[in-house]
């Protein structure tokens, strides 16, 4: 299973409870037996400092993790498991970048790891094109897959059996325009499904070229780059090309969410900044929007994640650099309606 807003929900609203609830992430790139050796030393030093009742969910609950990772065949480099007995509650989730390893167990699931995650790694949607192939790919973190290819007949700009260049040139422009249009249907239904909001076209000039004026109008916001790329070379390359990119948009959206809460600030409107301020919205159901620095306290963080994923909010991580967030003490937030 993989992370969604809906898994985030259920796991925050555990903390509407008192029990025992056990919260793992595991660096799946590690071989096994580095996996086990982390397993045993966390789990023990737990066990040290848990009473008889809370060793027994805590025991139970483990169990249920190495009942899970036999018989997950997950290829991806991260997942995450919690299970709260008391409610019967176990679920495993497939991540697609490996976390920082952690055991734990609280009255309530850790989740601003998988909240940082859905944050900073969105799928992002790619068009990889050349007269001959089409791939459309999503890619998450470090993480590539190929949803779909289609070959191509293209032919080059030249005369052929004696057509003069001008009837061979309007023959290829139709056939750059069928092919982008067949392209574009594919893409739309696979980036809808994979609930992409960010796009990057890539290929040869002119193939690109033909497909961008086929573009649909509501993927002028999306599309965050297009770039020259040889579909030969290796998927793996790509990613370290287009990352610069990824991470460029991921700033400047960070920005305008400020720049709007700035703006509401300054007017008495819809934001509010500050720890105290922004948990009484999160607490009214208030927050449409939580933007949180990453250089907060990690059990603050966790609770204001928490919060804002039990009432749909969006969540936000940005820099510890960010000096507008400093001015800010860290936390702002956008807000549904005042009070």
């Amino acid at each position: 299973m993989g992370l969604s807003k809906k898994i985030l929900k259920e796991l925050a609203q555990l903390a509407e409870t008192e029990r025992t609830v056990l919260s793992v992430y595991l660096d799946m790139r590690k071989d096994d037996e580095a996996i086990r050796r982390f397993i045993k030393r966390e789990s023990e030093r737990l066990l040290r400092v848990l009473n008889r009742n809370e060793k027994d969910h805590f025991e139970t609950s483990l169990s249920f993790l190495r009942d899970f990772l036999k018989e997950s065949i997950s290829n991806k480099p991260g997942i995450a498991f919690f299970a709260d007995i008391g409610a019967d509650f176990t679920r495993g989730i497939e991540l697609e970048v490996a976390p920082e390893p952690l055991i734990a167990i609280d009255d309530e699931a850790i989740i601003h790891p998988l909240a940082l995650q859905m944050d900073e790694y969105v799928p992002i949607g790619v068009i990889m094109i050349d007269a001959s192939l089409m791939r459309i790919l999503v890619t998450v973190g470090d993480q590539i897959e190929t949803k779909d290819s289609l070959r191509g007949k293209i032919h080059h700009l030249s005369k052929v059996g004696g057509w003069s260049q001008m009837r061979y040139q309007r023959r290829r422009a139709k056939q750059v325009m069928h092919f982008s249009r067949e392209i574009i249907d594919k893409a739309r239904a696979i980036f809808n499904a994979a609930g992409v909001q960010r796009i990057i076209i890539a290929g040869r000039d002119r193939m690109v070229s033909g497909l961008e004026r086929e573009f649909p109008s509501e993927w002028q916001d999306k599309i965050i780059a297009t770039i020259r790329w040889d579909l030969d070379q290796a998927d793996k390359q790509f990613v370290k090309k287009v990352r610069p990119f990824l991470e460029k948009a991921e700033r400047e959206q960070e920005k305008d969410l400020i720049a709007l809460v700035i703006k509401e600030l300054r007017r008495c409107g819809l934001a509010v900044q500050g720890k105290d301020l922004t948990l009484k919205a999160l607490k009214m159901g208030q927050v449409d929007t939580l933007l949180i620095s990453q250089g907060l306290d990690s059990l603050l963080i966790e609770e204001l994640t928490s919060l804002a994923t039990s009432i749909g909010a969006h969540v936000e991580f940005v820099p510890d650099d960010n000096q507008t967030m400093k001015q800010l003490n860290g936390i702002a937030a956008l807000l549904r309606f005042k009070i």
